[in-house]
């Protein structure tokens, strides 16, 4: 038999990768929790590459006021690409990237501070590869518990930047919610839509939360991620005459088969002989008949 557990592979590649995204590991968590857990993290980071700041209308007719140097220099910052760690949800700064930022979750939405040790106000941003589109600045705390659900961050987005702000609900009637209702329907992780202005439903850029207050790209992302580790197991495991083969390695040797996880993507290698393995699958339409070429580098 040849040796190998992908999803092994899968956790031990998490839990390298967890402090640098100050990611808390729990050896109780299931493996989905667990990549679920760091698919979340990776979202609630912002890695470092210069963008180009965008401001919304709206932004720029408020009274930035006390805040005026702060956020030169964090426009500054974000410009060059500099570290924004500092300047991102105080989960993050704590280890608790794993757990939701919902307003992200739904939304699609970062808030920033405008300095490192934290302001009454924060930022509202829609952070992509190349580009920050600010939003507005809001209160937050205790108090202000309907900053995090405020329908005019949607409706800002929309207005402003259509191609990455929202998502269009056709056939959907928006139903106009009290503060206290979107304050409830998100503390009970139900998604809900924002009417516009020209009275069409609107929800995030992002797909949406579940149940459990997760981001369901992340869930959906977690299940594709396992099932194609299942699939290239199921594989490596009916081609391993063929493995021997091409390594020169025969019966009863071990041959152990992981898999090396890079910024280009994921590679097998030997781990007993450090050998990486180029697995290529061909399927043939006409009887889905499966053929595996291995060799080795």
């Amino acid at each position: 038999m040849i040796r190998i557990n992908l999803r092994d592979d899968w956790r031990e590649f998490i839990e390298a990768e967890a402090p640098k995204l100050r990611l808390r590991s729990s050896t109780t968590s299931t493996l989905e929790q667990h990549t679920i857990a760091f698919l979340n993290a990776q979202r609630r980071s912002v890695p470092r590459r210069p963008r180009v700041v965008h401001e919304s209308r709206e932004f720029q007719s408020q009274s930035i006021g006390q805040h005026a140097t702060d956020y030169l220099a964090l426009k500054k910052l974000i410009g060059e690409g500099g570290d924004l760690t500092p300047y991102l949800s105080r989960d993050v700064q704590r280890g608790r990237a794993g757990e939701n930022d919902k307003t992200l979750n739904a939304w699609g939405l970062h808030h920033l501070h405008f300095r490192p040790s934290g302001t009454r106000d924060v930022l509202f941003v829609r952070i992509t590869d190349s580009a920050v589109f600010v939003v507005k600045f809001l209160p937050h705390g205790s108090q202000h518990r309907d900053t995090w659900v405020d329908p005019s961050l949607l409706r800002i987005l929309h207005d402003n930047w259509p191609e990455v702000g929202s998502r269009e609900l056709r056939g959907i009637t928006p139903e106009v919610l009290t503060s206290d209702q979107r304050i409830a329907l998100r503390k009970n992780n139900v998604n809900f839509a924002v009417a516009m202005q020209d009275g069409t439903a609107h929800v995030g850029a992002e797909v949406g939360i579940t149940a459990t207050g997760s981001c369901l790209h992340d869930v959906t992302e977690c299940h594709r991620i396992l099932a194609e580790l299942d699939r290239q197991q199921q594989i490596v495991e009916e081609n391993e005459a063929a493995i021997r083969f091409a390594l020169n390695v025969p019966q009863p040797e071990e041959v152990w088969i992981r898999l090396r996880f890079a910024e280009d993507g994921w590679h097998f290698y030997e781990a007993m002989r450090n050998v990486r393995i180029a697995l290529h699958v061909q399927e043939r339409a006409s009887d889905e008949d499966t053929r595996s070429t291995i060799r080795s580098r």
